[in-house]
C-alpha cells in the first residue's frame, strides 16, 4: 500500500500540480511553509528561515504543516512576530515528496496565488524522479549548497540559488559532561545524526570505527553520539546501539536533549566527528563550528562550502556505489556517495589530542570562515537576485 503511493505520489500528483504565475515581489509578505513544529531537519531548516527573515525586517507568516507535531523538542523556539497581510511568495521548506500533502492541505488554488520558491536539499549528485517532477512547478528554487545547486540547476528553468542554512550560535547548557558522567580532562568527541535520514548516510558505525582506533592512543578518550530515533522501532539503530554494548568508553544517547543541551554536548567536546557519506548542507557540522569546537568532516559534498584544509580537518573520501534501503535513495542506478576512512580520521583525532591550542586556534578560524560566507549567501541576497531577474 506505502509502496503503490509512493508511486501515485511520484508520478500522478507530482504532475497534477500547476505552476503558479504570480511575479515575485519583495515589497509583499513572504510565507514560510514547512514541519515548524517537528525536530526534523526540515523544520530546523524552516525555524531558521523564519528567524533570519523576521531579523532582516521581513514582514513574514508561518504555516506549519507537521506531520507528526513535536512541541517538546521544539520548545523555546518562539515564531517572530507576524504579518496578517497575505504573502506575495512562499518559501516551501518541504523536500518534493512531502509537498503533494501539504499544498493539498493548503489548497491548490491558493498555491497559485503567490511566487513559489522551494527550499530544497538533496544529498547526492543524482536526482530521484520525484525530486525532478517537483522542480516543475517552483517559481524558483533555493538550495543549501553549492553540491546541491549543481545536482539541480540543470534539471529546471527556475532559478536555482545556493542560501546556506543561517545558522547562528545558540546557547549553549553548562555540566553536559558531568551530565553524562565524562570526566573533565577526558577527550570528547560527539556526533549528532538522525536516524530517520538514513542511518548508512549519516554513517555513525565509521565514527565508532575511528574513535576505537584512535582510543588505543588516548585511553582517556570518550565517544558521545546523540541519535534522534526509536531505537524500539529502528533496526539499524538498534543494531548500532547494539555494536557498542560493554564499551565504557562510547556511548549513545537516545532520549530527549534540548537544542541548548546538544550545543552544551558539543561546545564541552574536545573533536566533532562527522564522517558522513553525503550531506546537502551539514547542519551539525556547521553547529559545532559556531560552537569553536574542532570538525573533522567528510571531505565531499555540502560540508566543503565551509569546511577546507584551513579551518577543519578533512577527511579525503572516494566515492562508492549507493547501496542503501531508504526510499529516498533506493533504485537510483549510478548514485555514488563517499567512504570516508575511520583510519585518516583517526589520525586526525591525534592531531588534536596531541595540540588542543593549534585545534582551538584552527576551530576559530572555521567559525570566522563561516560567519562570512553566511553573511555572503543570505535570503537577502537571494530575494536581490530574484528581484533583478524579474526586472530584467
Amino acid at each position: 500500500m506505502r509502496t503503490t503511493y509512493r508511486f501515485l505520489r511520484a508520478h500522478v500528483l507530482q504532475r497534477l500540480i500547476p505552476r503558479s504565475r504570480i511575479a515575485f515581489n519583495p515589497r509583499k509578505p513572504v510565507e514560510i511553509v514547512g514541519y515548524l513544529s517537528m525536530a526534523a531537519g526540515v523544520g530546523e531548516s524552516a525555524r531558521l528561515c523564519a528567524d533570519a527573515l523576521s531579523e532582516a525586517g521581513r514582514a513574514i507568516s508561518l504555516s506549519d504543516v507537521s506531520t507528526h507535531p513535536d512541541e517538546k523538542s521544539v520548545a523555546g523556539w518562539a515564531p517572530p512576530r507576524l504579518s496578517t497581510k497575505p504573502a506575495g511568495s512562499r518559501i516551501w521548506h518541504l523536500n518534493p515528496p512531502m509537498l503533494p500533502r501539504a499544498i493539498s492541505k493548503k489548497g491548490v488554488a491558493n498555491f497559485t496565488r503567490a511566487f513559489n520558491i522551494g527550499y530544497f536539499a538533496w544529498e547526492l549528485e543524482l536526482v530521484p524522479a520525484e525530486w525532478r517532477n517537483g522542480l516543475r512547478y517552483m517559481n524558483a528554487i533555493l538550495v543549501p549548497s553549492e553540491f546541491t545547486r549543481r545536482a539541480i540547476a540543470p534539471l529546471t528553468n527556475a532559478p536555482v540559488i545556493v542560501v546556506p542554512h543561517p545558522v547562528t550560535e545558540k546557547p549553549a547548557s553548562e555540566g553536559m559532561r558531568k551530565k553524562f558522567g565524562i570526566e573533565k580532562d577526558a577527550f570528547l568527541v560527539s556526533f549528532i545524526f538522525s536516524a530517520g535520514s538514513s542511518i548508512n548516510r549519516k554513517n555513525p558505525q565509521a565514527v565508532i570505527e575511528a574513535f576505537r582506533i584512535f582510543s588505543a592512543e588516548c585511553p582517556s578518550a570518550f565517544l558521545l553520539m546523540k541519535a534522534n530515533g526509536n531505537v524500539s522501532k529502528d533496526g539499524g539503530l538498534r543494531k548500532l546501539v547494539a555494536s557498542v554494548a560493554g564499551d565504557s568508553r562510547i556511548r549513545i544517547v537516545t532520549d530527549y536533549l534540548s537544542s541548548a543541551e546538544v550545543n552544551g554536548l558539543i561546545r564541552s567536546s574536545d573533536a566533532y566527528l562527522s564522517l558522513h557519506r553525503s550531506e546537502g548542507f551539514g547542519l551539525t557540522v556547521a553547529e559545532a563550528i559556531m560552537q569553536r569546537t574542532p570538525v573533522i568532516s567528510t571531505g565531499w559534498s555540502g560540508t566543503v562550502d565551509f569546511c577546507d584544509p584551513e579551518n577543519s580537518w578533512l577527511v579525503a573520501s572516494p566515492l562508492i556505489p549507493v547501496v542503501d534501503t531508504h526510499p529516498e535513495f533506493a533504485g537510483l542506478p549510478g548514485a555514488v556517495w563517499a567512504n570516508p576512512s575511520p583510519e585518516v580520521a583517526a589520525a586526525h583525532l591525534s592531531d588534536i589530542f596531541r595540540a588542543p591550542e593549534r585545534a582551538r586556534e584552527k576551530a576559530g578560524r572555521a567559525r570566522e570562515f563561516l560567519l562570512r560566507y553566511l553573511a555572503e549567501h543570505n535570503y537577502e541576497k537571494a530575494f536581490q537576485t530574484l528581484a533583478a531577474m524579474q526586472a530584467s
